[in-house]
């Protein structure tokens, strides 16, 4: 069984409430590694913002009809949540999309790993701030 990694982070800005989220994923079997950026307005919180990158890099990774993941993101809050099933509610709505994309999936893990190993998916997240805010 091949099991491609998303790596998954985002960046906030509290005064206007935008969100730059930013993906990895590396696909063993097509040995290729694939990214991509995207910018969110009026999100809440750094944890919606986390959720959102989660959702986005979830949806990129169906539509290259990838079918084992392990998500990997530095925010050991939503990986709890997402594992658990209990959702804050702040994020409900976001989480139940994760749950609905993830039956897309043969497989699905969610995983915890530090900030120093997710430091190429911050550097998209933070570049798609830039791009809206320069």
């Amino acid at each position: 069984m091949t099991v491609s990694t998303l790596f998954t982070d985002a960046a906030w800005k509290a005064q206007d409430r935008t969100a730059g989220c930013g993906w990895i994923i590396h696909n063993p079997q097509e040995r290729e590694t694939t990214s991509g950026t995207s910018t969110e307005l009026c999100v809440a919180s750094p944890l919606m913002a986390e959720a959102l990158a989660v959702r986005e890099a979830l949806l990129h990774a169906k539509a290259l009809h990838l079918s084992n993941i392990c998500l990997k993101s530095d925010n050991q809050v939503l990986v709890k949540a997402l594992n658990s099933k209990q959702h804050p509610v702040e994020l409900y709505g976001i989480n139940l999309d994760i749950e609905n994309l993830s039956s897309s999936f043969c497989s699905i893990s969610f995983v915890h790993v530090s900030r120093n190993l997710n430091s190429a998916a911050d550097a998209l997240a933070k570049s798609a701030m830039y791009y809206l805010n320069p």
